[in-house]
C-alpha cells in the first residue's frame, strides 16, 4: 500500500506541474539547472585566487546543508497543507479524512515524495552539472562524484534536522527555544574549549578526506533517527472544536491607515498569525537560514580578512528576504478574491506593503550584526546593498512569477529570466564588495528600474487568471 501511494503521489505531482506548465517546460527545469550550474562551476579556477578548493568544499557542504533546512519544515505546515491546500484540491494528500488510511503513512509518502522531486529538480542536476565541468577545471572527476555524494548526504542532514525541530515546536515552542539554546550554548563550549572547528561538524564533509564506517554511520544517524522520531510523533490532528477568535480586524486596520492596502495588509497579518505554524514560519523559512547561515559565515570569512562579512551577509540577506513574500503569497491564492470587486492590482499591492513592513525583522537583524561585529564603518553601504538586493529581486519575483512565485518558479522560461535578471547583479555587487564596498553606496540606483517593473507587473496580472489544481 506505502508504495503505491508513493507513486499515485509521484504521478500526481507531475500532473499538477505538466498541466500549469506543460510537459516540457517543467522537463526542461533541471537541466536549466545543470547548465547554470555548469558555467558557474568554470570559474572555480578564477575562485582558488580568493579561497582554497577545500574551503569552497566546505562552503558548498554547508550550502547544501542550508537548502535542506529551507524545505525541512514539513512537520510544522503538515496540519496547514492537509487542510487548506490538500483539502481544497482533494488530493491524495487528504484522503485519510475519507479512506483507512492514517496520516502518518500518507504524510511520510508526502515527505519521501517531495524529498525524490527536490532532489530530481535541484540537487541531481547541480551536481552532474558541476561534474560534467570537472573535466575543463582540472578536478578529478572521481574526486567530484564522491564529493557529491557527500554533498548529498549534508542536504539530507539539513532537512532531517529541521523537519524533527518543526515537528517538536507544533507540540512545544517553548520545549524547541530551550533546546535550541542548549544546542547553541553546547556548540559554543564544544568550540572554544574542545578546539572542535566548524569542519568537524558536519560529518559528510569531514568524510571526504577520512571516510570511515563509523562517519557514514553517524551521518546516516543523523537523516534517519530525527525522522524517525517525527514521524511518530507527528502532530496532524483535526479537532471537533473551531477557533474563535477576537475580531480584530478593524483594529489593526486602524493601526494600518498609513496605507491604502490597511484591510488587506491587516488580513495578511491575521493570516499569518492565525494559520499553524505562524510564527514557525517566519522562523524555520526565514530566522533559522539566517541564524545558520551568518553562524557559518562568521566563522568561515574570518579566515579571509579581505572579505568583509558584514557586505557578504547583508547580500544574503536581501535574497532570503524575498523568503518572506512567498510566506505571503503560498497560502492566499486570489481564487478567494475572485467573487468580490477586487484587482489583482489591489492584491499585489498590498502584498508588497505587507513583506516591505515584515522585512523591518531583516533591517533589525543588519543593524544587530553590524554592531556584534564592530563593522558599524561598513553599515551604510551594507545597507544600501541590502535594500537594493531586496526590494529588486521583490520586482523581478513580481514580474516573472506574479502571486504563485513558488509554483510558477519551476517554469524552465520563467527560473531563466529570472535567474538572468537577478544572479549578474548578485554577482557584480558580491564582487563589488570584496574589492570596495563603498562603491555600493551607489547601488540604489537599480531602485528605479525596480519602481518601474514594479509598475508594469500591476499591469501584466491585471488581468490575469487564477491558476487551477
Amino acid at each position: 500500500m506505502p508504495i503505491k501511494i508513493l507513486k499515485t503521489m509521484m504521478k500526481e505531482e507531475w500532473r499538477i506541474h505538466a498541466n500549469i506548465f506543460g510537459n516540457f517546460m517543467f522537463a526542461f527545469f533541471p537541466l536549466l539547472i545543470s547548465i547554470g550550474t555548469f558555467v558557474v562551476a568554470l570559474f572555480v579556477p578564477y575562485l582558488k585566487t580568493l579561497i582554497t578548493i577545500k574551503q569552497m568544499l566546505l562552503l558548498a557542504h554547508y550550502l547544501f546543508l542550508l537548502i535542506g533546512v529551507g524545505i525541512g519544515a514539513f512537520g510544522l505546515f503538515a496540519r496547514e497543507f492537509m487542510n487548506r491546500r490538500f483539502g481544497q484540491a482533494s488530493l491524495i494528500a487528504y484522503s485519510s479524512r475519507t479512506l483507512p488510511v492514517s496520516e502518518r503513512v500518507i504524510f511520510s509518502n508526502f515527505i519521501i515524495k517531495d524529498v525524490i522531486y527536490y532532489i530530481f529538480l535541484w540537487i541531481a542536476p547541480i551536481i552532474l552539472g558541476f561534474v560534467l565541468a570537472t573535466p575543463f577545471i582540472s578536478i578529478n572527476t572521481l574526486s567530484a562524484i564522491f564529493a557529491c555524494g557527500t554533498l548529498i548526504l549534508s542536504f539530507l542532514i539539513g532537512l532531517s534536522l529541521v523537519f524533527s525541530l518543526s515537528t517538536l515546536y507544533a507540540h512545544s515552542s517553548k520545549i524547541l527555544a530551550a533546546l535550541l539554546l542548549l544546542a547553541a550554548i553546547g556548540t559554543l563550549i564544544l568550540m572554544r574549549y574542545y578546539t572542535i572547528s566548524i569542519t568537524t561538524l558536519l560529518p559528510s564533509y569531514s568524510m571526504f578526506y577520512q571516510p570511515t564506517l563509523r562517519k557514514i554511520i553517524i551521518s546516516l544517524l543523523l537523516i534517519l533517527l530525527p525522522s524517525a522520531l517525527s514521524l511518530i510523533f507527528l502532530k496532524v490532528d483535526y479537532p471537533e472544536k473551531k477557533k474563535q477568535y477576537e475580531n480584530s480586524l478593524n483594529t489593526l486596520t486602524e493601526k494600518l491607515k498609513f496605507s491604502k492596502y490597511s484591510y488587506y495588509v491587516a488580513k495578511d497579518f491575521l493570516d499569518l498569525s492565525r494559520s499553524d505554524g505562524g510564527l514557525g514560519k517566519i522562523i524555520f523559512s526565514f530566522l533559522f537560514p539566517i541564524v545558520l547561515t551568518w553562524v557559518f559565515l562568521y566563522i568561515f570569512f574570518e579566515k579571509i580578512p579581505t572579505i568583509n562579512i558584514i557586505m557578504i551577509f547583508a547580500i544574503f540577506l536581501g535574497i532570503v528576504s524575498s523568503q518572506i513574500y512567498n510566506m505571503l503569497t503560498e497560502f492566499d491564492t486570489f481564487n478567494s478574491y475572485t467573487f468580490l470587486p477586487v484587482s489583482v492590482s489591489t492584491v499585489l499591492g498590498s502584498k508588497i506593503t505587507s513583506y516591505m513592513l515584515i522585512n523591518i525583522i531583516s533591517l533589525i537583524i543588519l543593524i544587530i550584526t553590524a554592531i556584534g561585529t564592530n563593522q558599524l564603518v561598513y553599515f551604510v553601504p551594507a545597507l544600501c546593498s541590502f535594500i537594493t538586493i531586496s526590494l529588486y529581486s521583490l520586482a523581478m519575483t513580481i514580474y516573472f512569477m506574479g502571486l504563485h512565485p513558488t509554483i510558477l518558479l519551476y517554469n524552465a522560461k520563467i527560473f531563466s529570466q529570472y535567474m538572468l535578471m537577478v544572479a549578474p547583479i548578485l554577482f557584480g555587487f558580491t564582487i563589488i564588495s570584496i574589492l570596495d564596498p563603498f562603491i555600493l553606496l551607489a547601488s540604489p540606483i537599480l531602485l528605479i528600474p525596480a519602481i518601474f517593473i514594479l509598475k508594469n507587473s500591476h499591469k501584466k496580472w491585471e488581468d490575469w487568471q487564477p491558476l487551477s489544481f
